[in-house]
């Protein structure tokens, strides 16, 4: 939509972005989904022709599929519980406590420059600063401080927001250039954006490995900028050139991340996007002011309601699907196939104790089985245009046997490369297990780094109430700052320890990815020729059986 409507409005743009993440964190979070039918009716499930093995196998006298559990080629049962699930979540948790690991991170270093910032006593500045407000619509500014740290102009805190300038900005901008500055940051606060940021931020942070989340969280970063930018151009009267020079002076600059404040994208491109966007900006608040918002609302129902796109049901006339492969399966009860199944060519080959191969429904295994009785010779059921046969030939039963004989090779090969990605999946698990304590402990320092903080803010708070009201600051008040001054310097050294032992886990987890991958291509390439072997074979089958019949070896069954 925003490639289609370049025109769209910065606060529009910001609207649908933040759509997308509240969309992210409403389908995690929610219960059911609406289902939509929109998908074709799948098909009945045919299995191709291969050579597998299959733990038991459970008939019934309704002609249903073989109830098949999961198969491995090699001829064994597969492991119960494999680790991927483990491990993926593992990793998961591993990836989501750094994520929060990087905003406590940037959380505490907010928390340093708004500790060191100390109040503008320039009464031009919040003359300055009350008359944006009017123009904005603010019923209250909130206060200016000045700091010699803060890379660029921000706006910080939820509950009491503060506007921080760095120090050059009093020093070396013009007047003009001071409005502006403020224009934009007093807009983040009429925006409420140091609210709303949290919901992109939060669904970055939980879908930190997809990349189209990243992307949306970006962009709805740069449309807040941009709107922010629209509304200073419209409270101030700049020239769009003029913005454009403030924007190179600390476009590039880059804001402690943290949702807790806002800051521009710091990357060139976007600070190009920004100038370009300029041009359209002062025309932003009269373009498009009614039907956009009726779009925008149902924009926010769909984004509200989760949905899913499943597969229409299918006809209730479908008949038993067909069923193709090697079955380890035990003799069930059985009946007669039914009058009205399809004409299509159906095999099923007994080779004795409890190998069968099959090419057809179940009513035809049970059919096969019957007429097997309790003997221990192979068997050979056929079953064509609704006639039944059997071939006991064994130069036949011997052929059509050979026919799978380059699946089984595959198979093999498959098995041997299943059992090393396995075993790399075992050790990817471990490594995530011990990503995700790591992450725990981050975790559980990280809070207790925030309650620090948190208290040190307060005092923060109250040493600017004491310094505005010339008041005599205490002994006491002094010695508690130094206390937890001395409690956060413990606690951030443990966090950095634990953030060199979570980095000495990223190479070992990339260079398992790469191993993994690797194997990933052989694996492929098996599945190809697996599939061009399986239409081979069920060629083979089919001449041989053909040439059986032919020649009159298949006798008729008589019912």
């Amino acid at each position: 939509m925003t490639r289609a409507w370049p025109r769209l409005p910065a606060s529009a743009r910001t609207t649908l972005w933040w759509l997308v993440g509240l969309k992210c964190l409403v389908g995690l979070c929610s219960v059911g989904a609406v289902r939509l039918p929109l998908l074709p009716a799948p098909e009945a499930p045919t299995a191709r022709m291969g050579v597998v093995a299959v733990g038991p196998t459970s008939v019934h006298d309704d002609a249903r599929p073989v109830d098949v559990p999961p198969v491995s080629v090699h001829g064994e049962a597969p492991e119960e519980g494999l680790p991927w699930r483990e491990g993926a979540l593992l990793l998961w948790l591993g990836g989501l406590a750094w994520q929060g690991r990087e905003l406590l991170r940037g959380l505490v270093r907010l928390r340093h420059l708004r500790r060191e910032a100390r109040p503008i006593e320039d009464d031009a500045i919040h003359e300055t600063a009350m008359a944006l407000g009017r123009e904005l619509g603010l019923a209250r500014v909130p206060p200016l401080l000045v700091s010699e740290q803060a890379p660029g102009p921000l706006v910080f805190g939820l509950l009491r927001p503060e506007i921080i300038l760095p120090r050059r900005a009093l020093e070396s901008l013009s007047p003009l250039e001071q409005r502006m500055a403020l224009a934009h940051e007093l807009a983040h606060v009429r925006r409420r954006d140091l609210w709303l940021g949290w919901v992109p931020v939060l669904a970055r942070a939980v879908f930190f490995f997809h990349p189209l989340v990243r992307r949306a969280c970006h962009e709805y970063a740069l449309a807040r900028e941009e709107a922010c930018d629209a509304a200073a151009l419209q409270a101030t009267g700049a020239e769009p050139h003029d913005y454009g020079r403030l924007l190179l002076l600390f476009g590039v600059a880059r804001a402690p991340a943290a949702a807790a404040a806002s800051g521009a994208p710091s990357h060139l491109a976007a600070l190009k996007r920004r100038i370009v966007m300029l041009e359209h900006a002062q025309n932003e608040a009269t373009r498009h002011p009614h039907w956009a918002r009726w779009v925008l609302g149902g924009l926010a129902l769909v984004a509200l309601v989760p949905f899913q796109v499943v597969a229409r049901e299918a006809p209730a006339s479908t008949p038993a699907p067909r069923v193709s492969g090697t079955l380890a399966v035990p003799r069930p009860a059985l009946s007669a196939p039914r009058a009205d199944e399809d004409s299509a060519l159906s095999y099923v080959l007994i080779t004795p104790p409890h190998h069968t191969t099959m090419s057809g429904t179940t009513d035809d295994l049970r059919a096969a089985r019957a007429l097997a009785g309790e003997g221990n010779k192979p068997l050979l059921y056929v079953r064509r245009d609704g006639q039944e046969y059997l071939i006991r030939d064994a130069a036949t039963l011997k052929a059509v046997e050979e026919s799978f004989a380059t699946q089984r090779e595959i198979g093999e090969k498959q098995s041997e490369l299943g059992r090393k990605q396995s075993e790399l999946g075992h050790k990817q698990s471990e490594l995530g297990r011990k990503q995700a304590e790591l992450g725990y402990k981050q975790a559980t320092i990280g809070r207790k780094m925030a309650d620090v903080a948190r208290k040190r803010s307060d005092l923060a708070l109250e040493r600017h109430r004491l310094e505005r009201t010339n008041a005599q600051v205490s002994p006491e008040f002094e010695r508690r700052e130094q206390e937890l001054e001395r409690e956060m310097e413990p606690l951030e050294q443990q966090m950095e320890e634990l953030n060199q032992q979570m980095k000495a886990f990223t190479e070992p987890m990339e260079e398992l990815g790469r191993q993994m991958e690797i194997l990933g291509k052989p694996m492929e390439e098996f599945g190809r020729q697996m599939e061009a072997a399986s239409q081979e074979a069920q060629q083979k089958v089919r001449t041989l059986l053909d040439d059986a019949l032919r020649k009159g070896l298949a006798e008729p069954v008589k019912r």
